[in-house]
């Protein structure tokens, strides 16, 4: 007879993942905050009265805190935009007022006693 020493069943640590679920929709910001996630589990909410996603996700220990994060949403178009046509004499009066003030900036520092050209 042939001796077999006990053996004991091989334990298999499964991993930890987290599971998200589909999104929940919720009235406001508080409504997501207060909902009851379990633990090693994620859950994503929008909200019924404005343009956010939130997600909430629980630690697989009871010691950990909840991890609560806040995306808003944003519309993207798929239409160009053409560009909108440029005044130029906008423009050129723009200009003229920079002219006037660089003019006026080297009339002042042409008065001023401590100029680069007197102090050499």
């Amino acid at each position: 007879m042939a001796y077999y020493p006990y053996q004991y069943p091989q334990q298999y640590q499964n991993p930890q993942l987290v599971q998200n679920t589909n999104i929940v929709s919720v009235r406001n910001e508080q409504e997501a905050r207060n909902y009851p996630v379990a633990y090693g589990n994620s859950v994503t909410f929008k909200d019924e009265s404005s343009p956010f996603i939130y997600t909430k996700t629980m630690g697989f220990s009871q010691l950990d805190k909840p991890v609560f994060k806040r995306y808003q949403l944003t519309e993207v178009s798929d239409d160009v935009e053409e560009p909108k046509e440029v005044k130029t004499d906008n423009f050129q009066e723009q200009i003229d007022a920079l002219w006037k003030e660089v003019n006026y900036l080297k009339k002042r520092r042409g008065n001023n006693e401590h100029t680069d050209a007197k102090s050499v």
